[in-house]
């Protein structure tokens, strides 16, 4: 048979997938720009008589005129997701105001989502009640973690918050976040939810998901509960693995309990239709089980429109149905469009449904079966066979999957997989075993039996968990990346549309060439972003924070790092692919928050704080660092000299042992630079103020500097007028979050760095702010114009 006659053929690509994509951006760009209509139900009203007189007039036009109508049914459908995204977006700046004017306490929170664990606690999403009527929804935050359908009724705060979390919450159609100060009344859920809850209670205590690294894989694939596996930081194995989803509950979870389902009523004498009935109740009962995320809705609405295919006696679309699916999810919430959860399940099935034929005999061309000796057995011929053809499968699967979610996955966690199509392939079989067993465990959880199937759990587990942990510690098996998430969404979009439209035979000849040339450029890449970085120093944006790179060549220290996940996004867009050490100057949040994301990211060597500090690390950071193998932190002290590359960072202050539990604890850092042709002096400050930098200045530690990066965010006893002129840096960057609450730079601080002739920027104005040594001094570039 040729190779052409083995293309597969062309997906036909529904009206509903065009549908869904222009409701889903509407939908994101009415609540990203909080826009609100006048009379949104007045246009709801219009849209919906517009659709009806295009619909009834649908099947007797012509093509030119059928096609007008189909831009009419989907100018309508676009207007009434934007008419109630306008809608959300109303009700959750009513429910901020009544927050703002009003004490918490007086509402009833009511939580509707599970909780995650993190660095500050739990959070969980609530709907907020008050005096009988739903206001909207906030994230709560708590110290405990609190079951789905609890109510409360507590004393907190509210805040809207700032930057990217604000504006990713306003995307879910989420007002702000409540923490919890003190609980005044917890109300448990009642009826089948409280039912829920016990059991799956009950199915955790039988699993007990901190006693090992499998439990807590148990725990968070069967049960959704991933408390265990963040405490163990497991969760950032599976990351680097690109093998989230196996413990995010979705359509593949569904597919393995509906087949042990499918198993045992094969040996009762139920008819077709009651067993798709009890299939369908017996995953509904699952999802639920699982917390009900957006994923695992999707996915068993898409079995129950398969069901009711089949009952009508029409075949089955798979790209219909998941189009069909979360077009309805859109239009009941088009706020769901903003959940990653969503949007990663969504894409990830589409692709799928698109490309995965058309992948897997690519694949089929490029990788062919093994030519065995004539004497081998048939039956291990077939099983040969059958192997390939599941490696083949697999791996198309995967490769359609990460290239569907690459847009997303790079521009918000900031990390690409190299090791995901390895890891699938790997853990497909054990992890089928340990979910199958684990649903046994969960349901005879609380009697004796369940010691039987918790023991190929273990075994499954244990070698999830090894194989995990080995394949994360390979060489590049993750990169920081960073991209734009529009363009590289519409690079994803029109390299599928090439596809589709041309279709091309595969030759196993210039794929392979194409396929060395794109390896052979990126091998150059990652080895200059790896050994041949440029000489600079990058403030970088990390909010109301601070954190700033050294960089040259091979070497790259980090001072600081920022208050949250900003900093390993930033060292991500950077292309910085290995740390040496991180400095931390001294233990406040905005300056080590960020250091457990920058471990779980970028490899680094060793952990830096002031002498004394080793003593009094904080618990959070401890915790951080007991995760990421890194308990052993070395401590630094006046005079210690730091090499990075051409680089000298020497400690100037703190003169004695500290805490580091208040500014003047800050390490501050004299930087200097000199390859023979090009020079840098800078002064880095950490939290440090006037006092300590004057303490420094007079011993003689620090003088005429090229830049100053200005101390406590720009506060206005940052530094003294006489300091300024005796620093005299041509640049002075300050590192500060839009809009904080503290004032910071202050106009004192800006002022008094002016008249010492100083230009003075601002990371919250102009970005990451990057200085590099010149010929003739310091050389600035700032990522947005001043």
């Amino acid at each position: 048979m040729s190779d052409h006659e083995w293309v597969p053929n062309r997906p036909c690509v529904p009206f509903s997938l065009y549908l869904l994509c222009a409701c889903g951006a509407a939908s994101q760009v009415v609540l990203a720009l909080q826009l609100r209509m006048g009379r949104p139900w007045a246009v709801v009203a219009a849209c919906v008589a517009a659709m009806a007189l295009a619909a009834r007039r649908m099947g007797s036009a012509s093509r030119a005129t059928e096609t007008l109508l189909r831009v009419i049914l989907a100018a309508g459908t676009c207007g009434i997701c934007a008419c109630l995204a306008s809608a959300q977006v109303g009700v959750a700046e009513g429910t901020a105001r009544a927050l703002e004017r009003s004490a918490v306490s007086s509402c009833e929170l009511e939580v509707c989502a599970d909780a995650s664990l993190g660095t500050r606690g739990y959070r969980a999403r609530a709907h907020v009640w008050r005096g009988g009527t739903r206001l909207g929804d906030v994230w709560v935050r708590s110290e405990k973690r609190y079951d789905m359908g609890t109510r409360i009724r507590a004393v907190g705060r509210f805040g809207r918050g700032t930057g990217e979390w604000r504006l990713m919450s306003e995307r879910q159609g989420v007002c702000g976040t409540i923490s919890v100060v003190h609980a005044l009344e917890v109300t448990p859920a009642a009826g089948p939810r409280a039912w829920v809850n016990e059991r799956r209670r009950v199915a955790l205590l039988a699993m007990e998901p901190d006693h090992s690294a499998a439990r807590a894989i148990l725990a968070g694939s069967v049960c959704g509960s991933k408390d265990a596996m963040v405490r163990a930081g497991i969760d950032k194995a599976f990351a680097a693995c690109g093998v989230a989803h196996l413990v995010a509950v979705s359509g593949g979870h569904i597919a393995i309990v509906g087949a042990l389902v499918e198993r045992l009523l094969g040996k009762t004498r139920l008819g077709p239709l009651a067993r798709t009935l009890v299939l369908l109740v017996t995953t509904g009962l699952f999802v639920l089980f699982c917390g009900a995320p957006v994923s695992a809705v999707r996915s068993w609405l898409m079995c129950l429109v398969a069901f009711g295919s089949r009952v009508a006696g029409r075949r089955g679309h798979s790209l219909s149905a998941v189009c069909a699916v979360a077009l309805g999810m859109v239009m009941v919430d088009p706020a769901v469009t903003g959940q990653v959860g969503f949007v990663l399940s969504v894409a990830s099935v589409v692709w799928l449904c698109l490309l995965s034929p058309y992948f897997g005999y690519a694949l089929r061309q490029v990788v062919a079966r093994p030519r065995l000796p004539a004497r081998v057995p048939r039956p291990v011929r077939h099983a040969v066979d059958a192997g390939v053809d599941f490696v083949r499968d697999t791996l198309s699967a995967c490769l359609v999957a990460q290239f569907a979610t690459a847009a997303i996955t790079c521009s918000m966690f900031s990390q690409l997989s190299l090791v995901a199509p390895l890891a699938n392939l790997v853990l497909a079989l054990p992890f089928a075993v340990m979910v199958g067993a684990g649903m046994a465990v969960a349901c005879l959880g609380g009697t004796p039996l369940t010691a039987v199937p918790l023991v190929p759990c273990d075994v499954a587990g244990t070698a999830v968990s090894w194989l995990l942990g080995w394949m994360s510690r390979l060489p590049y098996a993750c990169v920081a990346v960073s991209c734009d998430m529009a363009v590289a969404g519409m690079v994803t979009i029109g390299v599928t549309a090439a596809i589709l439209v041309w279709w091309p035979t595969v030759r196993r000849g210039p794929v392979l060439a194409v396929t060395g040339s794109l390896a052979a450029v990126s091998l150059c890449l990652l080895l200059r972003w790896r050994f041949f970085s440029p000489a600079r120093v990058c403030v970088l944006d990390v909010g109301q924070g601070d954190a700033i790179l050294v960089q040259q060549g091979a070497s790259a220290v980090l001072v600081d790092a920022g208050p949250d996940q900003a900093a390993a996004a930033e060292l991500a867009r950077l292309h910085v692919m290995h740390i040496d050490a991180v400095v931390v100057t001294h233990m406040h949040d905005d300056h080590f928050g960020g250091v457990g994301d920058v471990l779980g990211e970028v490899p680094c060597d060793a952990v830096l704080v002031a002498r004394g500090v080793s003593g009094n690390i904080p618990d959070e950071f401890g915790e951080e660092l007991e995760r990421h193998g890194k308990e052993d932190v070395r401590e630094v002290g006046l005079g210690d000299e730091l090499e990075v590359g051409d680089f000298r960072l020497r400690v100037v202050w703190p003169e004695e042992p500290v805490d580091g539990s208040e500014n003047a604890d800050s390490i501050e850092l004299a930087l200097t630079y000199d390859d023979g042709s090009r020079t840098m002096s800078g002064l880095l400050t950490g939290d440090a103020e006037k006092d300590e930098t004057a303490g420094a200045i007079l011993a003689g530690r620090v003088g005429d500097v090229d830049f100053l990066k200005v101390g406590h965010h720009g506060s206005k006893v940052s530094v003294t007028q006489d300091e300024a002129h005796e620093l005299a840096p041509e640049v002075s960057v300050a590192s500060a979050g839009a809009h904080n609450r503290y004032g910071h730079p202050s106009p004192e601080c800006r002022r008094v760095l002016e008249r010492a002739g100083s230009r003075f920027l601002c990371t919250m104005d102009v970005g990451t702010v990057t200085l590099e040594p010149g010929e003739r001094g310091v050389r600035v570039f700032t990522e947005r114009s001043p």
